[in-house]
């Protein structure tokens, strides 16, 4: 117990001096939370309802493009810790800590889902009360959706931090995005909704639900504007938490192989 308690401490003395990083960069953070949020409002609000775009789908393909930024957050965690393995080895003086990696990556996670929160929870607060034309009919449920939204955060982060430590830099720089996020992507609903998709090929949306991505933006959508017109969220849940378990093996295989080849 008393080990244990150690690591605890130590974690938490990670993720503090990770908050004071985050305070440090607050306000640049905030600067760019804020044109997200005008750049969104002006898309969403005005010029795709002016290019014919039903007023019932700006909200879903509002919180599908949150869900995309979550997913661009996870990708510059991915790309910091790539420079740090690469060049600044930051990750030399975290070894020699008395902690175990698991405690150690946790910390990384950590920081990655207070960051991200930091930038995309006013894209769904300020957003959705600019936008609340087009959120007029809904009925949320928020508890779920720190669900969803924590769930999101979990996966996006072990996701990048796997792909970081699996790929040699050169790859992972060249050839992630063609190879690797162009099928998620462009199997995920996020600039249209699952149900649409299901309509117009039953096939193609069985095909979507093999990727994280569908439960993340379709759950979103289900805890936020709520109805039958989105996958139900406690399967939206399972989704993510098998996908939750896979990015932790993948995580976990990729930190080996780097760390501890032999």
């Amino acid at each position: 117990m008393l080990v244990n308690k150690n690591y605890f401490l130590t974690y938490c003395m990670l993720v503090r001096r990770d908050a004071v990083v985050i305070q440090q960069r607050l306000t640049h953070a905030l600067i760019n939370a804020t044109v997200r949020v005008l750049v969104s409002v002006i898309e969403f609000g005005g010029l795709f309802p002016a290019m014919g775009v039903p007023h019932d789908l700006v909200a879903p393909l509002f919180i599908g493009a949150i869900a995309m930024q979550l997913l661009f957050q996870g990708m510059g965690f991915g790309i910091r810790t790539l420079f740090d393995l690469k060049f600044n080895r930051f990750i030399d003086y975290h070894m020699t800590l008395p902690l175990p990696k698991r405690w150690l990556f946790a910390s990384y996670i950590t920081y990655f889902c207070m960051e991200a929160a930091i930038v995309t929870l006013p894209l769904f607060s300020i957003g959705i009360i600019l936008l609340s034309d087009a959120f007029q009919s809904i009925s949320p449920n928020y508890p779920l959706f720190i669900v969803i939204y924590m769930m999101t955060l979990i996966f996006n982060g072990l996701l990048f931090l796997g792909l970081s430590f699996y790929y040699q830099f050169d790859w992972f720089m060249q050839n992630l995005w063609p190879r690797r996020l162009t099928f998620l992507l462009m199997l995920s609903p996020l600039f249209f909704v699952w149900h649409k998709a299901r309509e117009f090929s039953p096939k193609a949306s069985l095909i979507m639900l093999a990727s994280p991505l569908t439960y993340s933006a379709e759950g979103l959508r289900a805890t936020l504007i709520g109805g039958t017109n989105y996958i139900p969220v406690h399967f939206c849940i399972l989704g993510l938490g098998v996908s939750i378990l896979f990015a932790i093996g993948f995580a976990a295989r990729g930190i080996t192989n780097r760390l501890d080849p032999v």
